[in-house]
């Protein structure tokens, strides 16, 4: 044992033995005295004498307490069971050890002799010797231990108060048992989603049979499934189901799931290669619950980016893979059938709250902005709940409110509860946690949500949610939003400062149309073109003030390169709101640097942390901050971690990226 649970070890002896050492002590120092003053004895030749004379006599007092450890144990627990049977539970097949207070050994019967591998007695030792756990009198009920790779159940009582407490402990053997309920937990039945993500993409521009691409997949697949011993069944289009048993999933979790990537080794000709999404369930209850566990996994890997395996348990929820960027969908089906649902869904409310995330910038504004616009088409009640305070989208609300439709739409927390009715609908833009909502309470009072976001999927949602449309390959919910109106409004009927707004997002997290776009992205940018956004007025919402400049300097001088290829700043000492902001531009310029391939700034605001990644897209800099509770996108992504400590939070920067490699 080491640190704090490291226990003090109180030695087992009476008060007469240690009253008797301190008169021994006593008289062994008078006696030097005596020595010393009336006899002409050498001092030091006398002392020495003396010395051992006493520590003869310790050695005897401690011959006798052990002695007495193995004799009057046995004595005591025979006079305090006799009317309980103290024969029977001397003789009884259960092992039963015997324990004061401190878990020192006191006394064991001939069954637990039996199953100890020591032929030596253990009385006076320490219980933890048998058990390897930790004595805690307070808990000591039932546990379970192995000795000698055989299982047991130990079940503790306190028997007696004598002596500050005396404890018997009574194992059981279930080692049989165990076995069994392993083998029927092996032999299970686990169920397995499987579908391929991007093989339209893969064969975008590749005059090739697709039968092919895909039987090749296939093939390795039900290689993988045979290994096993499971079944692998199509159901639909590059889609598939599989049955197996759960002992094979450990071996599954012990390979990360290498399945991953020996479909990532299928390229078509020398163009990308193919991946596949997984989900897998292993929970308790019927298989019909577990089989749609496992739908509500291969769902998360979908809204997660795809390339990736979601392992979902009765107690936790596990990622593998993720590894390669999103490929970008070009089919707006989807986007068409959630606006018809979102539209429904709002005419059937009494009103509309729409909140984007903490700490809110162009991307959220903007897309509750074309979200407020899509309610109010369904002649609904609608608002936006915002920190109005904000001052880096003050000017943006001041922008917005040029056209009359937005006038009265923001309100702020206080505001916004009073809002809540049985009937309300909340539409959460660009996150998809309650935590990161911008007022988390106003999300949970209410009994129907809406998600709309492109970040990736990092738990499952609540029962509240109703309608989730989240989709990891869109550069922004921005465009997202784009597409929804352009279902459903013309440009035209679309206002100049709401088009700006949208915009703005679309420029944000595409750093001007440079990262992660695609053919809707510029679809959706004509689309807002044609309502009256102008790049000029948006280009200058980007503008930095002189004295941002210099606060982003701080970061630029304590740049640090880590592993090679991966940028860390930090910034701590004096700050404000605004350096989260700072801190982003920050860590976009740090990933110009050359060689670097992922930049981190960290700043201290108040009593958190504010971290913001970056990456070129080939290191996921979301799933090295899902490690610190954070959340993004592949390339983009960011955490706020409680303490007061910049320099701690770096460390676990650190290690959650020495662990993304290491993977």
């Amino acid at each position: 044992m080491s640190g704090k649970n490291k226990k003090l070890r109180v030695p087992y002896a009476s008060k007469h033995e240690i009253a008797l050492c301190v008169i021994f002590g006593c008289i062994a120092i008078a006696a030097i005295a005596v020595l010393c003053n009336f006899t002409s004895i050498n001092p030091i030749f006398s002392s020495l004498i003396i010395m051992i004379l006493y520590l003869c006599g310790i050695v005897i007092i401690d011959l006798n307490h052990k002695s007495v450890l193995k004799m009057m144990p046995r004595k005591s627990i025979f006079k305090l069971l006799s009317e309980e049977g103290s024969i029977v539970i001397k003789n009884t097949l259960y092992p039963v050890v015997a324990m004061d207070r401190h878990g020192t050994i006191l006394w064991y019967n001939d069954s637990m002799r039996a199953i100890l591998s020591s032929a030596q007695t253990l009385v006076g030792e320490s219980i933890e010797k048998i058990f390897n756990t930790d004595f805690d009198k307070e808990s000591f009920t039932t546990l379970f231990v192995s000795i000698n790779d055989r299982r047991y159940k130990v079940e503790g009582f306190k028997v007696s108060e004598v002596n500050d407490g005396l404890y018997i402990a009574m194992l059981t053997d279930i080692t049989a048992l165990s076995d069994i309920e392993k083998k029927y937990e092996d032999e299970r039945v686990a169920i397995a989603y499987i579908t391929i993500d991007n093989i339209e993409d893969a064969l975008q521009f590749v005059h090739e049979d697709s039968r092919e691409i895909i039987s090749e997949v296939e093939n390795k697949l039900f290689a993988w499934a045979k290994s096993m011993g499971g079944i692998l069944r199509s159901y639909d289009n590059e889609k598939y189901i599989m049955i197996f048993e759960s002992m094979y999933i450990q071996n599954c979790i012990d390979n990360r799931f290498d399945i991953l990537d020996v479909i990532r080794d299928t390229r078509v000709k020398d163009s990308m290669s193919v991946t596949i999404s997984m989900g897998i369930a292993k929970i308790k209850g019927t298989l019909a619950q577990r089989e749609m566990a496992a739908r509500e996994a291969i769902d998360m890997a979908l809204q997660r980016g795809g390339d990736q395996v979601v392992y979902k348990t009765d107690s936790s929820i596990d990622y593998y893979g993720g590894r390669t960027k999103s490929v970008y969908k070009r089919s707006n089906v989807r986007s068409r059938t959630f606006t018809s649902q979102l539209l429904a869904q709002m005419a059937r409310a009494d009103n509309v709250i729409i909140m984007g995330h903490r700490y809110g910038d162009f991307d959220s504004f903007g897309a509750s902005v074309g979200v407020a616009r899509l309610a109010m088409l369904s002649g609904v009640k609608t608002n936006i709940a915002i920190d109005i305070r904000d001052k880096n989208l003050e000017s943006c609300i001041k922008k917005v409110q040029e056209d009359e439709l937005y006038t009265q739409v923001f309100v702020d927390n206080a505001e916004g509860l009073d809002l809540i009715n049985p009937d309300t609908l909340v539409v959460l833009v660009d996150h998809n946690t309650f935590t990161r909502a911008q007022f988390a309470d106003i999300v949970k009072k209410v009994k129907c949500v809406a998600v709309i976001d492109h970040h990736r999927k990092i738990e499952k949602l609540p029962d509240t949610v109703r309608l989730e449309y989240i989709e990891p390959s869109s550069s922004s919910s921005c465009e997202l939003v784009c597409e929804m109106l352009e279902c459903v409004l013309s440009s035209q009927n679309l206002s100049k400062e709401v088009a700006n707004m949208l915009l703005a997002g679309i420029l944000l997290d595409t750093k001007q149309f440079t990262r992660n776009t695609g053919t809707r992205t510029f679809g959706t940018a004509q689309y807002l073109r044609g309502a009256g956004a102008n790049p000029t007025d948006v280009y200058d919402m980007f503008k930095t003030l002189p004295e941002d400049l210099s606060k982003e300097a701080r970061f630029h001088t304590s740049i640090i390169t880590y592993k090679g290829n991966i940028a860390i700043s930090a910034c701590d000492g004096e700050t404000d709101e605004s350096y989260r902001v700072i801190a982003s531009k920050a860590a976009d310029k740090m990933l110009t640097l050359r060689g670097i391939e992922a930049a981190f700034t960290l700043v201290r605001i108040g009593d958190q942390i504010h971290i913001s990644g970056r990456s070129n897209g080939n290191i996921n800099v979301q799933l090295i901050l899902e490690k610190l509770n954070g959340g993004g996108h592949f390339d983009v992504a960011g955490a706020q971690v409680i303490s007061d400590s910049v320099v701690s939070v770096l460390d676990s920067l650190k290690a959650s990226i020495d662990d993304y490699l290491d993977q």
